[in-house]
């Protein structure tokens, strides 16, 4: 038997990532239950023009999620087709190994990754990598952890950041989350990010109840873990590894542990 046969798993994923982790689960004998409870845009703004127009003055771009390489190159498309030359110039670094995954299908290499995929080690270790002071531009949504700033800000760099898209809650999934909650008895509950547990907790409504905060959420990493505890749920996991399929990883020792 496989170790997620028979489990409902919720997958609060947005909708253009969720199949890779619903992939995972089936894989493993699991029924995934989408529910997309974020959705993203890019913004267009004056300011972010700015920023694309002047990119040749950055040695290095940070990005500490996929979603901020597909806006970047999004943005950098709308505003100016020639800053693509200053982009092949640049240094980027990542804050894992599914970041740089995606910089690479725009045909860039990713020139630093941590050891560990947290947006605090992205900073420290960067720092320990370079002895320099560097001109850096970090790439974030509208509701990123300052994080890898705050490290970056204790060696004397020049940092710049950029709002290059926002993060909005899916209000369209809130019946079907609701329903979902009420008629399915979920086994685990999957969060890839801080807003999706946010999201989650706001559409739920008068289904967030103490039961409901029993059930076992997988989290991808410690940001998301401590969010999820400070919204009320009592037992939360992350994976040895940030990733989705560390996360499917975890889930299915889990349940063999469980039995």
């Amino acid at each position: 038997m496989l170790p997620l046969s028979g489990k409902h798993i919720l997958v609060t994923r947005e909708a253009t990532k969720a199949h890779t982790i619903t992939r995972l689960i089936e894989q493993q004998g699991g029924i995934s239950i989408e529910i997309p409870l974020l959705h993203f845009q890019g913004i267009y703004s004056e300011e972010n023009e700015k920023v694309m127009n002047q990119l040749s003055s950055y040695d290095w771009v940070f990005f500490t999620s996929t979603n901020g390489i597909h806006f970047f190159f999004e943005l950098m498309e709308h505003y100016h087709h020639k800053t693509f030359e200053h982009a092949v110039k640049m240094k980027f670094a990542v804050i894992g190994e599914k970041t740089e995954k995606v910089l690479h299908d725009f045909g860039y290499k990713a020139h630093f990754i941590p050891d560990t995929y947290t947006g605090e080690h992205l900073g420290k270790e960067f720092n320990e990598y370079t002895s320099e002071s560097c001109s850096i531009l970090v790439v974030q949504g509208n509701l990123a952890k300052q994080s890898v700033v705050q490290e970056l800000s204790n060696r004397n760099h020049t940092i710049s950041t950029a709002e290059m898209y926002e993060t909005n809650v899916n209000v369209r999934m809130k019946e079907a989350l609701k329903k979902s909650l009420h008629e399915t008895s979920l086994d685990i509950i999957t969060f890839t990010s801080p807003s999706t547990v946010d999201a989650f907790v706001e559409l739920a409504e008068e289904e967030w109840t103490e039961e409901l905060t029993s059930i076992p959420c997988m989290c991808i990493g410690p940001s998301t873990q401590a969010e999820a505890r400070k919204k009320g749920f009592t037992y939360t996991i992350i994976p040895e590894y940030y990733t989705v399929e560390g996360m499917i990883e975890a889930t299915s020792a889990y349940f063999n542990k469980k039995g």
